[in-house]
């Protein structure tokens, strides 16, 4: 493994570089911080003792730098310092020194931590390389999915066509033949929503999402999109009810948005019981826009809520009139709002519902807000 001293006191660099050479090390020496922060960004040293005061950039300068610039491979760093004082030395590890080793330095206490440096210098290699195996085999498998929905999704859109055709020439159809193409038509439209959510999630997770963000109003998007529920929320006998800001326009992906917006309306309702309440709620803090949704639905138990935002993952918690749930729509909204530089949380209680609130950064001139309230 190559080390590399940078000391600017000749006589300490050249012992502890005959030190280490006759040890076995791959040694390079530099008598200063430029030059030292030169071999690091060049030659990838595994461990860097790196004297604190140097003419040009010191030792603590280097290490802040390596550390903002979240260099690939790891660098672990010893700082040697004649400093003592807890302050001082404390001040070195929150620039992310790794270890020191006082001045005069004692070389065999040097190798001994320059060992340490190297069992955790190659244990962040192996990390490393088993991420890029990990990364490569997620890739091929957004890839396979991606193939396998979009070339489904073609004849399952046949045979949805196919049962609606039958279904409306029903006077010909026998009430058990009615009955087995409802079946059909429904399971299609199921496998429909499956394959589309695969599609979206392969992309996603493929790095292929693009926003095409246009400046707009996350408050009329939300009035949109109730429109499109409120029969199924009356199907259910459930109440929705908003209160929605008037808030800047701001810019953000229409589309990829209103579909994270649908997912957590068309959740509340399918997770809600006969005769309840949902809650809808837009404000802004700053320059933050916060959306929240809240159900009076039965609530995720607390050892499943760290499950919530995984993909293909079926909670106990079930939808209450059979609804059917590909179990991918959370994961997907979450990846939506983080890709516009959002978050996404949620609060749940067995018992007496869930709350999941959107934050967005707002961008664009700040306007006077008109709060709007009233019942869909």
């Amino acid at each position: 493994m190559k080390v590399l001293v940078a000391d600017d006191d000749r006589t300490t660099r050249e012992m502890i570089v005959s030190y280490l050479q006759e040890k076995g090390f791959t040694v390079r020496p530099a008598s200063e911080g430029n030059e030292a922060l030169h071999v690091i960004e060049s030659e990838s040293p595994g461990i860097a003792v790196l004297d604190w005061m140097m003419p040009g950039i010191n030792g603590i300068e280097i290490c802040r730098q390596i550390r903002e610039q979240q260099r690939r491979n790891y660098v672990y760093i010893i700082i040697l310092t004649a400093k003592e004082s807890s302050e001082d030395l404390l001040s070195g590890f929150e620039a992310g020194i790794d270890e020191y080793v006082q001045k005069p330095a004692n070389l065999r206490e040097l190798h001994a931590r320059i060992k340490v440096g190297m069992r955790i210098v190659n244990l962040e290699q192996q990390l490393t390389a088993k991420q890029q195996k990990l990364y490569e085999l997620i890739q091929v498998k957004n890839k396979f999915i991606g193939i396998a929905a979009h070339d489904l999704r073609n004849p399952a859109i046949s045979i949805r066509g196919f049962s609606e055709l039958l279904l409306k020439d029903a006077g010909n159809l026998t009430d058990e033949q009615q009955e087995f193409i409802s079946i059909i038509q429904s399971t299609s439209n199921n496998m429909l929503d499956l394959l589309n959510d695969l599609l979206e999630l392969s992309q996603i997770e493929s790095g292929n999402l693009e926003l095409k963000k246009t400046p707009a109003s996350l408050k009329t998007l939300i009035e949109e999109r109730l429109r499109l529920y409120r029969l199924q929320a009356d199907n259910k006998r459930i109440k929705l009810h908003h209160e929605l800001a008037d808030l800047p326009q701001f810019a953000f992906d229409h589309k990829r948005i209103g579909q994270a917006i649908d997912n957590l309306i068309s959740n509340a309702i399918k997770f809600s019981p006969q005769g309840t309440n949902v809650y809808l709620s837009l404000q802004q803090d700053g320059g933050t826009a916060i959306f929240s949704i809240q159900d009076e639905g039965p609530g995720i138990p607390s050892e499943e809520q760290d499950l919530v935002f995984t993909e293909f993952q079926r909670l106990s918690v079930r939808p209450t009139d059979s609804e059917s749930s590909t179990g991918l729509g959370l994961a997907i909204t979450k990846r939506i709002i983080e890709t516009h530089g959002g978050h996404i949380s949620f609060k749940s209680r067995v018992g007496v519902g869930t709350v999941f609130t959107i934050e967005l950064p707002i961008t664009g001139e700040e306007v006077p807000q008109n709060e709007s309230a009233h019942e869909a």
